[in-house]
């Protein structure tokens, strides 16, 4: 599930959300106040380090980098409750050696590719390019 979201408050309402969570619930359940909750959802105040862990902690469901910084996906898990590189194994475990070799040339070539975008990217930004 990738939500785009820049902002770490508009995360945390959605966590509470697809957790089908009031506020109130939402607050005890990550030991935080309901009206320091609410200043965060509001953009008032940024989360405190206690919200983060108490998120991370009744959550083991949600990624934290995705929670922090907006990046990656919102859930670690798959709904059959596998994570992502469980998912990959899976996947690749039947595959014999050729095709797993391919299949890793694939990948890096493909790292190497968002890599050159991502450089060419950041000079175009800088105004080299």
């Amino acid at each position: 599930m990738t939500t785009p979201t820049n902002k770490i408050n508009d995360r945390i309402t959605l966590i509470r959300k697809y957790k089908l969570l009031n506020q109130k619930t939402f607050s005890e359940i990550t030991g935080v106040a309901r009206s320091t909750l609410s200043e965060v959802e509001s953009g008032k105040n940024r989360p405190s380090s206690e919200l983060i862990a108490g998120i991370a902690n009744a959550f083991n469901d949600i990624n934290i980098e995705w929670l922090l910084t907006g990046k990656d996906e919102m859930l670690k898990f798959d709904i059959n409750g596998m994570s992502k590189v469980e998912q990959i194994l899976e996947l690749v475990e039947p595959l014999n050696d050729s095709r797993k070799d391919e299949l890793l040339r694939t990948i890096i070539e493909k790292r190497r590719i968002y890599e050159i975008e991502d450089f060419v990217t950041q000079l175009i930004q800088r105004n080299v390019v």
